[in-house]
């Protein structure tokens, strides 16, 4: 295996998976009365468990706040969409099977920010990305009608 093969795998296919389990249990802790404040603290001991133990087992201790700001970013904005798919689910209902595909639609935001921020256009083959992209959407339309 290669080491692009490892890397696809490592954080494509394992974190895929990993979200699609998380998933389920957003479903099922979205169920159990928690209010959305309650339900993202819940969420976010969980994440600095996981930090915690990264941290103290992975000899990485290096930190910094040019590289804490954008995290802490990544976090507010998580937390934010975590918080709307968690009110869909229990204030109205929303069917996990449709709204998934629905917000994994977020892909197309990811890659558009970076095919512009981090010119990642001059290492992409843009017939497929156009026809991924136009996939992604479809799956998104037919799964949620």
């Amino acid at each position: 295996m290669t080491t692009a093969q490892t890397g696809l795998l490592i954080g494509g296919v394992l974190p895929a998976f990993i979200f699609g389990v998380a998933g389920l249990f957003q479903k099922w802790g979205s169920s159990q009365g928690l209010g959305l404040g309650g339900y993202v603290v819940s969420v976010g001991i969980g994440c600095l468990t996981v930090g915690a133990l990264l941290w103290c087992f992975t000899g990485e201790q290096n930190f910094s706040l040019k590289a804490a700001i954008p995290s802490f970013l990544l976090g507010v904005f998580w937390a934010l969409g975590v918080t709307a798919v968690s009110f869909s689910l229990s204030r109205y209902g929303a069917s996990l099977a449709k709204i998934t595909p629905l917000y994994n639609m977020n892909t197309l935001v990811t890659v558009l920010g970076a095919l512009l921020i981090f010119s990642e256009w001059k290492d992409v083959h843009l017939l497929r990305l156009v026809l991924g992209s136009a996939l992604i959407v479809a799956g998104g339309v037919l799964v949620s009608s």
